[in-house]
């Protein structure tokens, strides 16, 4: 008998028992927007992504080849007895995303890819293709003879070159290492003696011996009696053919070696070799490039009076105009590509992003809507997609709008499953699975399942809290202090002058992006320290500052002393608090003053 086609519209779920669930039988209907609730540790991430996204994407990898399955990391069958029409499932979490130091918000989106095709037809002066404007492409060229097997065997000149845009001195990092010799060596030693203070480089180690058995240096010869050709020998020989106790091995200079395997492209994942790395070099941007990665040509050329690198530092809503007034029909079809990208970024609450913003610096929550704007219009139909509290940071504008998207990707024709807490999203679903009805051994089950409606009247802690709004308090802590905030950046903050008040809860609210936290974690780029002894009705004036002391930066979350001296409010002078430690980093940026009164 064939069975209709009609008939697999619900994802079945039977006795499950991943983790903390207890057997849970459910039905999650297919092309709908479905929203799993509960309390942490209830046992939703465990439905969702541990049993549901876990089986389907453990199918798909058993279509690939042995061979390819090898290279796989193995991944176990869930624990549950039967999962029933199951489609492709997508998972958008919140895990950091470009391990790799060129990695960057273009990159992750493909929006930079669009922006190249741009500059590649349109620039003044005209570069090349749109590889002369990758970061990640070297320019090349080379000539050589090569024998072709054409009749009579013919030997032929041939000539190639590719035109890159990566900048030669940085290698396309925009950041430069400067590695200090000194900090791990030990002039007044020897090889034999240890002067090399570095991992996997002690005394008697293989690699060590490379530089002690090299036979161009004597290992019992002190460093700093070393003339300049053993120095270079030693620092920065590149990689060289030596023979080491009858064995031949590859000698490089010891800050050739360093720059190979630990200032690339990808972090090193010891512990020690990062604390090592931290130690040895400062790292700033590179002064050929200035930080924009690409080389001369690439970097200079022009369309409509804009460099590559200015529109991708511009905002995302600053580029969006620039792009809606590009009136070029041989590049329209990209311009309204690369638009509808940056209208989608835009609309998931990233305006306030740049594309050469590097993704090793975004949170989890940007990660994460990053990773949605992929799927954003895509041809896939069909599928599941999966999302770990794609809300979480949003200001409610912001939330209104993440909606919208997740509808969009709803009437697209595929399932959505979100973990989610907030009432704008579960008012906004289909249908809501509710675990609970606690935490741990207390979770594992399904409490409710149904329209959004019956959440309310299902008895569930979820249910109880949907209808909860609390009160504003009536009677207030009275603040002890203020810390102000003089003369910050207008990327930073909207007014360069802001007091807050010390001995108190206080909540800084805006639209998401960089500024409301920024100034609660004193995340200003060239911050200082000060204390002052105006009040808080003087709080745009100039008071007496002191610089803090070289040791008084602290990273943000640390607790700040306490200032001394606070008494009510007069206008007298009153006495000076210690200054807060907060992010001291130069001497240039916004001023931090207690303010006592």
């Amino acid at each position: 008998m064939t069975v209709p086609a009609d008939s697999h519209d619900t994802i079945r779920v039977r006795n499950a028992r991943v983790n903390n669930l207890r057997g849970v039988d459910v039905d999650l209907p297919k092309r709908r927007l479905t929203v799993v609730t509960g309390v942490s540790g209830s046992g939703k991430s465990s439905l969702v992504f541990g049993t549901i996204a876990a089986e389907s994407q453990r199918l798909i990898n058993e279509t690939y080849s042995t061979f390819v399955q090898s290279f796989m990391p193995p991944s176990a069958r869930p624990e549950v007895d039967h999962l029933e029409n199951l489609t492709a499932a997508i998972v958008v979490d919140q895990e950091r995303i470009g391990a790799s130091a060129r990695s960057t918000v273009g990159t992750a989106t493909d929006a930079l890819t669009y922006l190249r095709v741009i500059f590649s037809r349109l620039s003044e002066p005209h570069v090349g293709p749109t590889s002369a404007f990758s970061f990640n492409l070297a320019s090349a060229s080379g000539r050589g003879t090569m024998t072709v097997e054409k009749g009579e065997a013919q030997a032929e000149v041939r000539e190639f070159s590719t035109i890159g845009g990566m900048c030669p001195a940085c290698e396309g990092l925009g950041t430069i290492a400067r590695i200090d010799p000194d900090t791990f060596l030990d002039r007044d030693r020897s090889l034999n003696e240890g002067a090399i203070d570095a991992p996997n480089l002690g005394v008697g180690s293989w690699m060590w011996r490379s530089y002690a058995e090299s036979g161009r240096i004597d290992p019992d010869k002190k460093l700093r009696d070393y003339t300049d050709q053993e120095w270079d020998w030693l620092l920065h020989q590149p990689a060289t053919k030596v023979k080491v106790a009858g064995i031949n091995m590859t000698y490089e200079g010891l800050v050739t070696r360093f720059r190979r395997s630990w200032f690339g492209d990808v972090e090193p994942k010891q512990a020690h070799v990062r604390r090592f790395k931290e130690r040895i070099a400062t790292t700033g941007p590179c002064p050929e490039c200035d930080g924009t990665r690409l080389n001369e040509a690439a970097r200079t050329a022009t369309v409509h009076g804009r460099t590559l690198p200015q529109c991708s530092s511009d905002e995302l809503g600053d580029l969006l105009a620039w792009v809606e007034g590009l009136d070029e029909p041989s590049v329209a079809p990209v311009t309204k590509g690369l638009a509808g990208v940056l209208r989608s970024m835009i609309d998931v609450g990233l305006g306030y992003l740049s594309l050469d913003r590097a993704t090793g610096t975004l949170s989890g929550g940007e990660g994460q809507r990053v990773k949605m704007v992929r799927h954003l219009g895509s041809a896939l139909t069909d599928v599941t997609y999966v999302f770990d509290e794609p809300t979480v940071g949003l200001h409610p504008h912001d939330i209104a709008r993440m909606n919208q998207l997740l509808l969009q990707l709803r009437d697209s024709g595929s399932t959505v499953l979100v973990v989610e807490h907030k009432p704008e999203v579960i008012a906004l679903a289909d249908h809501v699975v509710d675990i609970g009805p606690g935490a741990g051994d207390d979770g594992g089950q399904v409490v409710f399942a149904g329209a959004p409606d019956g959440l309310s009247a299902s008895g569930s802690v979820t249910g109880e809290w949907l209808d909860h709004h609390p009160s504003l308090r009536t009677q207030v802590r009275q603040p002890t202090a203020y810390l102000q905030i003089r003369g910050a950046p207008p990327t930073t903050c909207a007014t360069s002058t802001s007091t807050s008040p010390w001995g108190c809860w206080s909540r800084s609210r805006g639209w998401r992006g960089p500024a409301s936290r920024r100034s609660c974690t004193g995340r200003s780029p060239g911050a200082r320290v000060s204390s002052s002894s105006t009040s808080p009705r003087s709080a745009g004036r100039d008071g007496p500052t002191r610089r803090p002391s070289p040791g008084s930066s602290t990273r943000s979350g640390r607790r700040s002393p306490r200032p001394t001296g606070c008494r009510p409010r007069c206008s007298a002078p009153t006495p000076r608090g210690p200054a807060p430690s907060a992010g001291a980093r130069g001497s240039s940026g916004p001023t931090w003053s207690w303010c006592t009164g």
